[in-house]
């Protein structure tokens, strides 16, 4: 492809918008909707809304909406890939933001999450990995810019 069709090309997709605008809600498996809720709520400080039949919304900050939902099978979110950090990494599916990361580290590991450690990763700021109940795997990230 010459120069000049990949700038036209670049031209029209500027022009256009996305068609997929975000990203509305997520759902994550649990084994025990009830308990994995209050697990939520009590280590987050996060809002539940109830839903029929056998789930959870639990309302994050920025009024987000991530469903709690009972696999029939017990499974987790995570899945493996050599395309992260090294050969078979069980990788998470969700990065959330926070605003203090070092708090919420330190809140994690007092009340015995299992969490890894806090890295600072240069210009892409600080963040950590952790593990709920059900075994669903996370990171947390904070953004380097001060507030």
């Amino acid at each position: 492809m010459s120069d000049q069709e990949m700038k036209k090309m670049q031209q029209q997709q500027v022009a256009k918008p996305p068609m997929l605008k975000r990203v509305l809600c997520n759902y994550l498996p649990v084994s025990n909707v009830d308990r994995a809720s209050k697990w939520y709520a009590d280590t987050f400080g996060l809002t539940i809304k109830k839903r029929e039949p056998g789930g959870a919304i639990i309302v994050l900050g920025d009024g987000q909406w991530f469903f709690l939902l009972e696999a029939t099978n017990h499974r987790n979110a995570n899945f493996m890939t050599n395309q992260w950090d090294g050969e078979n990494y069980e990788m998470f599916s969700l990065t959330f933001e926070v605003g203090n990361i070092v708090e919420l580290h330190k809140k994690l590991r007092e009340t015995g999450v299992a969490v890894e450690p806090l890295l600072d990763l240069d210009g892409c700021g600080l963040q950590f990995k952790f593990v709920d109940p059900d075994g669903n795997k996370f990171n947390v990230w904070q953004d380097p810019k001060p507030v």
